[in-house]
């Protein structure tokens, strides 16, 4: 019969992430990294963002109202910034990756109409987890700031690394593009349907005027975009038919060789979208805080971070992983979120009180990654099926 959650005798998460962030922040003052531990030990217990709910976890032993005001004080504490806690962690985490070839994504999000938040994250496992970040007012301008987060984003990744941009139509401008050819990245950016060409047949023209057929690529390489640029790049059309039966069409460029795996690769995109779920709403109930001070908001997310990462190695070192009957034609039970997974597997050690130790990060996956197991016999990768 299941019990409520203070009828078990649970060992606290804590004993599982303070080892593993003291190796991660050796640097780090000693009171300040066991405030932090604290802090993403309570995240991830208590699933939530939320001063109120982060003070309940199981680190913070004293009577309500001063476990409140504690959680106040760490997300208050100048010691614990981006540059002293959250990148040190990062060289550490990425240096052990074993990856060859990086998907990066970039998106904005908001919390309500107190402030907008830049998010960069390693795509992997249909989630994107956080690399860097900032905070700028709903009215104020971000694509400067967006442009120095890459750069010191790019002397975290340690070198001879494959890295390529994935990023929405925001994007899609030549300061942007300069700064990626500068840091030597690829890139794969969703251009608006307004965005202007030159071709060799038809000279200047938008891109939503040129012919395109259904379920068939166009490449355009080496043409100029934006008449007021000399920029040359590659631009890829696409138009294809939605299980609801409505057309779209992706209109993307690249720097990259001019083929189907490019929308692929975008399609990967939406994985940040599913990070931002996350955060806001599916798990971690940031949309319903009150925190606005940036200064404050980095910690709590530098603690989200950190949450994220704990939470997808325990995942993917406890994978169930469905098994495909050739016998049926009905599809396969989708895989569960890598992070939920991580959450059930550190819920389940807690009960047995027999805490598991953080394993190696595992290697990311990202075109290889299958999300869905179809009954039936497909005459192509799965993975690319399933992200159409």
């Amino acid at each position: 019969m299941n019990q409520s959650r203070p009828l078990y005798d649970m060992a606290s998460a804590l004993e599982t992430l303070e080892p593993w962030l003291e190796q991660k922040l050796p640097q780090l003052d000693p009171v300040a990294r066991r405030h932090f531990a604290h802090l993403v030990t309570g995240i991830i217990e208590q699933q939530s963002l939320l001063i109120g709910a982060i003070a309940a976890a199981s680190p913070f032993q004293a009577e309500p109202e001063s476990n409140y005001t504690q959680v106040q004080r760490i997300i208050r504490d100048n010691r614990l910034t981006l540059e002293s806690v959250y990148y040190p962690f990062l060289e550490q985490v990425l240096a052990a990756l074993p990856a060859e070839h990086v998907f990066i994504t970039l998106d904005q999000t908001n919390h309500g109409k107190d402030f907008n938040l830049v998010l960069v994250g390693w795509a992997t496992d249909a989630i994107s987890l956080p690399l860097g970040f900032f905070v700028y007012p709903t009215d104020g301008g971000w694509a400067e700031e967006a442009r120095e987060l890459l750069e010191r984003i790019d002397a975290l990744i340690p070198e001879g690394h494959t890295i390529t941009l994935l990023a929405d139509r925001v994007h899609a401008g030549e300061p942007f593009l300069s700064c990626l050819d500068g840091l030597d990245w690829g890139f794969v950016i969703r251009l608006p349907e307004a965005t202007w060409i030159e071709t060799e047949r038809d000279g200047w023209s938008e891109v939503r005027h040129l012919r395109k057929r259904r379920d068939r690529l166009r490449v355009f390489s080496n043409v100029r975009i934006w008449k007021g640029s000399c920029r040359r790049a590659t631009v890829c059309l696409y138009r294809v038919r939605t299980a609801e039966g409505k057309t779209t069409t992706w209109y993307l460029v690249t720097n990259l060789d001019g083929e189907q795996t490019r929308f692929v690769e975008y399609a990967c995109r939406w994985w940040q979208e599913c990070t931002h779920k996350l955060l806001k709403s599916a798990l971690f109930e940031w949309e319903r805080g009150r925190v606005s001070a940036p200064e404050r908001v980095a910690v709590l997310l530098m603690g989200f971070g950190c949450a994220c990462w704990a939470l997808w190695m325990l995942g993917r070192s406890n994978e169930r992983v469905s098994r495909r009957k050739p016998t049926t034609s009905r599809p396969q039970r989708r895989r569960q979120n890598i992070i939920k997974r991580g959450w059930d597997v550190l819920q389940a050690a807690r009960k047995r009180c027999r805490m598991p130790l953080m394993p190696p990060p595992p290697a990311p996956r990202v075109l290889d990654y299958q999300r869905c197991f179809p009954g039936f016999r497909l005459s192509c990768d799965a993975a690319l099926v399933e992200l159409w």
